[in-house]
């Protein structure tokens, strides 16, 4: 333990708000339509929703972002924003870095 703090997040529930899962559900298509296949989609949509559900601080640590309790990880150039609020994790901004880099700084000024 050596005096850092260790945050266990144990299986909480993971909401999304409906921008975010729009704009995830946006990404998943353009792959879909992109690829001729929804087999990378699905396989995104899989490993994306598995790790924000198991999302554990003691093995991987979210990066913070200038916002007061908004993190972030990316998957496969995926970013998603979350914050955790009691015993939730809220999905609040999901974007893909490649297809429009500058929009994640827009969508960060507009959270609130």
């Amino acid at each position: 333990w050596n005096g850092h703090k260790i945050w266990k997040m144990a299986k909480r529930k993971v909401i999304w708000l409906e921008k975010a899962n729009f704009d995830f559900f946006d990404i998943l298509e353009f792959y879909d339509n992109r690829n001729k296949s929804k087999i990378y989609s699905k396989k995104l949509y899989v490993e994306i929703k598995l790790k924000l559900k198991n999302l554990d601080f003691r093995v991987t640590l979210p990066q913070k972002t200038a916002v007061e309790n908004l993190y972030y990880f990316t998957h496969n150039h995926i970013s998603i924003f979350f914050s955790i609020e009691s015993d939730d994790i809220i999905v609040k901004v999901v974007t893909d870095e490649r297809r429009n880099p500058q929009l994640i700084n827009r969508l960060l000024i507009n959270l609130d």
